[in-house]
């Protein structure tokens, strides 16, 4: 970021990548979603959009989820030329221009995909990741390495953890009626 003024410039301190945050054992930024066990529900897509923005010359939120069909829009809140470039392997890809500061741009994604990479092609350490399931169960954990997934229907489901450096993994889980569950995985070192 140093090679780019206007970026450095909004940022006294030094910027964490938000790639692999850990604090007492616990990981931020992991995607944690219902992998399988809902069966052939169908859920309503909502239209209220999911907003990821380009401040600071970062991605924000650096992981973020979004079902199939619902609306993803794209800011740029810095004063510079910023592009959002997603490169989705289930659905087509996108390469737009935000030229300016309150530029926006909507997109959609046809097919669930964990995970689409989101880059910026202009300023090479700019990556966000987005999550795109047919389903609303699905969550990013926060510093305190938490996820909750509200309103799952009881049954019993695999659920999958991505973290863009400890990798994949998987855990089952049995939610009762009225009941909750609660369940943890634990990662490695990155490979």
């Amino acid at each position: 970021m140093s090679s780019f003024a206007e970026c450095a410039a909004q940022h006294p301190t030094p910027v964490l990548a938000g790639d692999m945050l850990v604090q007492d054992g616990k990981v931020e930024n992991a995607f944690v979603y219902i992998e399988s066990g809902l069966g052939e529900r169908v859920f309503a897509v909502p239209s209220e959009p999911v907003i990821i923005d380009q401040k600071g010359c970062l991605y924000v939120p650096h992981v973020a989820g979004a079902q199939v069909g619902q609306p993803i829009e794209f800011r740029n809140s810095d004063a510079m030329l910023h592009n959002v470039h997603g490169s989705p392997k289930q659905s087509s890809a996108w390469n737009v221009a935000l030229p300016r500061q309150g530029a926006e741009r909507t997109i959609t994604v046809d097919h669930p995909e964990v995970m689409i990479s989101v880059k910026c092609d202009l300023h090479p350490w700019m990556q966000g990741w987005l999550g795109v399931l047919d389903h609303p169960y699905f969550g990013v954990s926060a510093p305190d390495g938490r996820v909750t997934l509200k309103n799952v229907p009881a049954g019993d489901y695999m659920v999958g953890v991505w973290h863009e450096r400890f990798g994949t993994r998987e855990t089952k889980a049995t939610v009762t009626p009225q009941g909750t569950a609660t369940t943890s995985v634990t990662f490695g070192p990155p490979a």
